[in-house]
């Protein structure tokens, strides 16, 4: 008789650890979603309607630069929320001059995305997803060349405007580098690397990354 109700009550353990967890990590969810609430209004962020987190998000704002996340944008910064793919680092927001500007619109979806902003302006446009792992900046963060400048030279007149447009899909791993514009509706395949201009309704991959369809 005894085996008979071992396994019930296992079972109703098994449901109640289930439910325990499930509210742990949805008290945690509402705990991070309000610290980095509190730190993006700080850091004087602005946000729209409806924006939501997962996970902390790394947050490094200089003073007087510009960010500002639209409407219905989601950032996640945790695996367990990321449906595609793990997250190999937490989403990241930086800006590092007053000239620095960080523009998201609405209905845009981050995970674990890094956004660098050294001197220009890095713009995704509304309706844009970015999946797990991208990497975008504004600058190489040195000089080319002469090499011996490499080190203590900033080389901030290289630095160009990075901008995604709206509706594009942007793939797993996916880098894309300084001034860079990618056209309407267009999709960037998933570890390419991005270091020219992409025209709207395009598929582009590859390292570097090169057109290989046009939806138009």
């Amino acid at each position: 008789m005894s085996k008979f109700l071992k396994f019930p009550l296992k079972l109703k353990f098994g449901y109640s650890a289930y439910y325990f967890f499930w509210f742990l990590h949805t008290m945690k969810f509402y705990f991070f979603h309000l610290y980095n609430r509190i730190r993006l209004t700080i850091s004087g962020v602005q946000t729209g309607k409806h924006f939501s987190t997962s996970g902390i998000i790394i947050l490094d704002i200089f003073p007087q630069s510009r960010v500002i996340i639209g409407n219905r944008v989601s950032i996640i910064s945790d695996s367990r929320r990321a449906t595609a793919s793990a997250l190999a680092f937490p989403a990241r927001l930086k800006t590092i001059s007053p000239t620095s500007e960080i523009i998201i619109g609405d209905n845009v979806g981050l995970n674990g995305t890094s956004i660098t902003s050294r001197s220009k302006k890095i713009e995704i446009g509304s309706g844009t997803m970015i999946a797990p792992n991208v990497i975008i900046v504004d600058s190489d963060f040195h000089p080319p060349w002469p090499p011996e400048n490499r080190l203590h030279y900033p080389g901030n007149e290289y630095d160009g405007e990075v901008k995604i447009g709206k509706n594009c899909w942007i793939g797993m791993n996916v880098l894309n580098l300084k001034g860079v514009k990618i056209g309407d509706n267009s999709i960037i395949a998933a570890g390419s690397v991005v270091i020219k201009d992409v025209p709207s309704e395009s598929l582009a991959a590859g390292v570097p990354a090169k057109v290989v369809k046009s939806y138009k």
